[in-house]
């Protein structure tokens, strides 16, 4: 797509991003970091809810397709900004962690390749599809956190990739809904065929046996991925390098928990966690990084 001699930032749109990540259930764990590890989270986080609302949420005054192959056109030129945004501070805050982080530019484009393919008819053929869907929306996050919580990028992205698929299939598990309202189906047309499930009963929240079973399946596909994330932190020094984002798998994984405790019943309610769960998990979290402190200290030498 050709863009246009100079475009605005959208500065509505990062208003809101800003707004939408203080309100997120991932929030909290961001004050694991350092204040630099902080602020170096947000802002790429407010980054991904930017471009993220900028594929799902109706925009009449800017042209999204646009602004995402603004995005898009930066990151294959190696963070090159678009006419238009050269001075924009948020840009170039950016280019700035990355640089500093050691983050390459093609990690940002799978982000917004992902976005740019829900601005199209969505529908997943088959379980390779849904495998590369999952990496560009949570796969390719989780390898820029890395850098950001102070990881090895290339040691640790295994770990990024199976952690984000898990994160993701939960996410479409969860989201059944408001994504058939979206007409959008992230459920593999190859699956859906094998227990008899048609584009009608997903889009219209039609539960029978064989959408139960689906369900079943990729429910039981998210949960080993959260086991071999689990299990690709090879010692204490990883786990507690990745508390960040270990904090956000407890959190996701008990939504995980409770969505097939609910039967699947997705269509009627959006499954999350109350106040008193989500403070009972980040406790029963807290008591589990104990043991890690401990185990480290032992090893230091400083610790009886």
């Amino acid at each position: 797509m050709t863009l246009p001699p100079s475009l605005p930032f959208d500065t509505t749109g990062l208003e809101r991003a800003r707004a939408g990540v203080r309100g997120s259930s991932f929030y909290r764990s961001f004050s694991l970091l350092d204040p630099e590890g902080q602020r170096d989270l947000f802002d790429f986080y407010v980054f991904c809810r930017l471009v993220d609302d900028l594929a799902d949420e109706p925009r009449s005054d800017i042209d999204v397709t646009e602004h995402l192959a603004a995005w898009a056109s930066a990151f294959d030129s190696d963070f090159a900004p678009p006419a238009g945004w050269e001075n924009e501070p948020f840009f170039q805050r950016i280019v700035e962690i990355s640089r500093r982080r050691g983050i390459p530019a093609s990690l940002y484009g799978e982000i917004v390749r992902g976005m740019q393919d829900d601005l199209s008819l969505v529908r997943i053929p088959d379980i390779p599809s849904l495998e590369r869907y999952c990496y560009r929306a949570a796969g390719a996050v989780g390898r820029i956190c890395i850098p950001i919580f102070g990881g090895d990028l290339s040691r640790l992205s295994p770990y990024a990739d199976r952690l984000g698929e898990a994160f993701q299939l939960t996410n479409i598990l969860r989201d059944l809904r408001p994504d058939a309202e979206r007409n959008r189906i992230y459920l593999p047309a190859d699956r859906m065929g094998h227990h008899g499930v048609t584009e009608e009963d997903v889009l219209s929240g039609r539960i029978h046996p064989g959408m139960t079973a689906l369900l079943e399946e990729i429910w039981s596909r998210s949960e080993e991925d959260y086991r071999q994330a689990a299990a690709l932190l090879s010692g204490p020094e990883d786990r507690q390098t990745m508390i960040a984002a270990r904090a956000m798998e407890s959190v996701y994984h008990a939504i995980h928990q409770k969505i097939r405790r609910s039967g699947f019943d997705v269509y009627r309610r959006r499954i999350g966690l109350g106040p008193v769960e989500k403070a009972r998990t980040l406790f029963s979290f807290w008591r589990e990084t104990r043991k890690d402190r401990r185990q480290m200290a032992r090893m230091s030498g400083t610790g009886s």
